[in-house]
């Protein structure tokens, strides 16, 4: 007979519950100057959103599918990109000393177990507050799986390569991504070689590649559409970083 047992504790618990439906035109903006006075986390049922956090100089892209995590108290402005754009929002509070680091700034994440959690939320269940709780504890164990398997000396670069997967297309130079992560040029580009194997703009490139690759293989596109919407002004660039990869 085996006998297997666990016995764990948060650090924190969830508080103050809220949920909203919101549906937006193209080109509408908002802004929090301040941030929230609580957590949020935000879905993306349809369309399109762009955030700009002026605390982290970070622009996040999220569509359908999409989850971003805001921290309470930090500042961001939102702009719809797409007509009829509906998001689901649940906001919430985290009563606790010791927050995990990937709980303090803005963390976007797209998976199928994502879509499920909010697909699970209906008229019926979404004034239920226990029932919201389990959810957000669900997701939160999703962000966590995310981080696990970074080592605490990389965790401070994290932001700047989820910005690099998440607006690849976008011509940022290395200032701008150690700024977002609070660093010195030289040390974050040296951390960052360290956990990637690849300096930021060879990482990018490479993440460019395979999605351009990805245009290509499906038809839809030509190979200089897909160089152009990938990030790659200039065709012979683009054909010998192909090469490469």
């Amino acid at each position: 007979m085996e006998d297997v047992r666990f016995d764990g504790k948060l650090d924190y618990k969830i508080d103050n519950i809220g949920y909203v439906r919101v549906l937006r035109n193209e080109n509408y903006i908002f802004e929090y100057k301040t941030g929230k006075e609580r957590y949020s986390f935000v879905y993306v049922e349809s369309g399109e959103l762009e955030y700009s956090f002026p605390k982290s100089q970070n622009i996040i892209k999220i569509d359908k599918g999409s989850l971003l995590f805001i921290p309470k108290r930090f500042p961001y402005k939102t702009k719809y990109l797409k007509q009829n754009t509906m998001i689901k929002i649940i906001i919430f509070d985290i009563i606790g000393e010791h927050l995990p680091l990937y709980l303090t700034t803005p963390f976007p994440k797209k998976s199928s177990d994502i879509s499920s959690v909010f697909a699970s939320i209906s008229n019926q269940n979404m004034q239920n507050t226990l029932f919201l709780s389990s959810k957000i504890y669900e997701l939160i164990y999703h962000l966590q799986n995310n981080n696990l398997s970074v080592p605490k000396k990389y965790l401070p670069i994290i932001p700047a390569v989820n910005a690099i997967k998440q607006a690849y297309h976008e011509n940022q130079k290395i200032s701008y991504y150690a700024e977002m992560c609070h660093m010195s040029e030289s040390n974050f580009r040296l951390l960052f070689k360290q956990y990637t194997g690849k300096s930021p703009i060879e990482y990018r490139n490479l993440i460019r590649i395979s999605e351009a690759k990805k245009m290509i293989d499906s038809g839809e596109f030509t190979v200089s559409e897909a160089a152009y919407l990938t990030g790659f002004n200039n065709m012979a660039f683009f054909y010998e970083v192909y090469n490469k990869s």
